[in-house]
């Protein structure tokens, strides 16, 4: 029985959540960072050619996610997290026998990319926010703390596999790893409460409607109406101008912590205390998230993330690189729960997958830019300062256009089911 007086299943979804976020975001984002210098060493490689494998990475999510949005709606997000565990444990193991660049095309362009489609935000966020209301700030808080537990966990974790067994072993043994953990968590995971009985937040039973669903009096966008408005678009600016600055920083800062003389074991451990940080301000903000207006976190989140980056630029020792991680994850660690919070705070419950799905094609160029341009920019120049110093721009728009961005009111949405 999911029903408990005392203790509300709608916790156990975020910490499948959590794993999921840990599984989708750790392999995708954390661990290629990691391993990108010593596949570059290794292969022979360009870093503008290891990159190009996240426009073809953004692509497929593009493609895929309007398609799986609707569907985590409409079924749940169960089959869609042993479907991405099970796409990026190939992924993994594809990638732990490349020689050649359509092999990294192939295990991280489309199986990694689509497997993380399906076990982060059209599940696990989407998921969560059908649980909660009311607590939905810190319950968001706590299951997207698995993405930056990975930050935590990994890079300290992997740089030693990659030291004692190399990194063809590492993506085997974390191949392996996915699967086992997308299986467990596969039957935690439900689709609504209301599917069991309960309401969200776990408070007190209420009032069915005439289908016998409990009632629960919250403002919910179907998404051909979200599109139709400001905050929709306004978001969507918001966070994928600060995506180039966020995908570009997660898949060269530790290529540029080396790059400055640290070694291997510090570069690892400064991005483990970035992380750390990261992980820290989620529950925090989380709290913030439910007392002060979501569109001011936000941009307070994008603009650490700028002050962040000039600090990195002007940094040469490891206090500089440490007052980086400091002020980076206190900050911008937030904006992942942040920004999920804010979709689901403007426009509803029900169609949070479909909502979702519709950004991913915006997301496949800002997902893109990022990373390919840091890329090309190092291996033209010599250096990351023309691409970081973009990357302060976009973060600084980003925040500007999340101020800008007020929420939809509820009569719109009574005039659009009219059919106004």
């Amino acid at each position: 029985m999911l029903t408990n007086r005392k203790w509300f299943y709608g916790w156990a979804v975020v910490a499948g959540a959590f794993v999921s976020h840990f599984l989708g975001y750790g392999t995708l984002v954390v661990a290629f960072g990691i391993f990108f210098p010593f596949m570059a060493e290794s292969l022979s490689w360009s870093r503008g050619l290891l990159a190009s494998a996240t426009i073809l990475a953004r692509g497929a999510s593009g493609v895929t996610g309007p398609m799986l949005g609707h569907l985590v709606d409409r079924h749940g997000p169960r089959p869609f997290v042993i479907f991405g565990g099970m796409t990026m444990a190939v992924g993994a193991a594809t990638l732990a026998m490349v020689h050649s660049p359509w092999q990294l095309f192939v295990g991280y362009g489309l199986l990694l990319s689509v497997g993380s489609v399906a076990l982060t935000d059209l599940t696990a966020d989407s998921t969560v926010s059908k649980w909660f209301v009311r607590r939905r700030g810190r319950a968001l808080a706590f299951s997207t703390m698995g993405m930056s537990s990975a930050g935590i966990v990994l890079p300290g974790a992997l740089a030693f596999v990659i030291s004692t067994m190399g990194w063809r072993a590492a993506w085997a043994a974390l191949a392996a790893a996915i699967l086992i953990l997308a299986l467990l968590i596969a039957p935690v995971m439900r689709r609504r409460p209301e599917d069991h009985g309960m309401v969200p937040d776990g408070e007190a039973f209420q009032p069915a409607d005439e289908s016998g669903v409990p009632f629960v009096d919250e403002v919910s966008f179907t998404a051909k109406e979200a599109i139709r408005t400001p905050a929709f678009w306004l978001l969507a600016a918001s966070t994928n101008l600060a995506a180039i600055a966020i995908f570009g920083v997660n898949l060269h800062v530790f290529y540029y912590l080396r790059d400055s003389g640290l070694s291997v074991g510090l570069a690892a451990g400064t991005i483990t205390y970035l992380y750390f940080l990261q992980t820290a301000a989620k529950p925090i903000w989380g709290f913030i998230g439910e007392r002060l207006h979501v569109r001011y976190c936000l941009a307070a989140c994008y603009a650490g993330g700028a002050v962040g980056i000039v600090i990195l630029m002007g940094a040469s020792t490891l206090p500089g690189f440490i007052a980086f991680a400091t002020v980076y994850g206190l900050t911008r660690g937030a904006q992942s729960f942040i920004s999920s919070l804010a979709w689901s705070n403007y426009f509803g419950r029900d169609a949070q997958g479909a909502i979702r799905g519709a950004l991913f094609p915006i997301r496949f160029v800002s997902g893109s830019i990022g990373p390919v341009a840091a890329g090309l920019a190092f291996d033209l120049r010599g250096d990351y300062t023309m691409a970081f110093a973009a990357f302060v721009v976009v973060f600084a728009l980003g925040s500007l256009a999340a101020v800008m961005a007020r929420p939809p009111a509820r009569k719109l949405v009574e005039s659009m089911a009219l059919g106004d």
